[in-house]
């Protein structure tokens, strides 16, 4: 009897014809998870970049002069492609003089205008669907 089960052992031990589909089912898992994550940092950059094209787009007003914030504002929501649900897009005015807040209407002390920046901010959630970050992206230009 012993030496059956030991022939029986030692046959069983050299097959390996199903060697192939244990290492298969091992590896598959990790496999599987890797096509997720790497569909999922594609989904994120994508809609990252749309966000800066979207705050881009208001700079750009900004940069050929536009001072008008509502108006910064539409150009930049019309340029964010594909923007997720939750997202927002804020542009704001500031005039300073020296470096201190100042109404933009007004002359500084120093009797110059004051100087004006504009800012475009776009927030939102964005990903996939295991992976989602919250970002932030903030442009500010100086236009006088």
């Amino acid at each position: 009897m012993t030496r059956t089960l030991r022939y029986l052992l030692t046959k069983f031990g050299r097959d390996t014809s199903g060697t192939s589909a244990i290492e298969f089912a091992l590896i598959s898992p990790v496999l599987i998870a890797c096509v997720v994550a790497l569909s999922d940092v594609n989904s994120v950059q994508f809609q990252a970049a749309n966000m800066q094209t979207g705050v881009r787009a208001g700079i750009q007003y900004a940069l050929k002069g536009g001072t008008d914030a509502t108006t910064m504002q539409t150009q930049a929501n019309a340029a964010w492609t594909n923007k997720p649900s939750g997202g927002t897009l804020t542009a704001t005015k500031a005039c300073k003089c020296a470096g201190v807040s100042h109404a933009c209407d007004t002359l500084c002390d120093d009797y110059t205008p004051s100087q004006i920046y504009m800012t475009v901010t776009a927030t939102a959630t964005i990903g996939g669907s295991y992976i989602s970050i919250a970002k932030t992206t903030t442009e500010t230009v100086r236009v006088r």
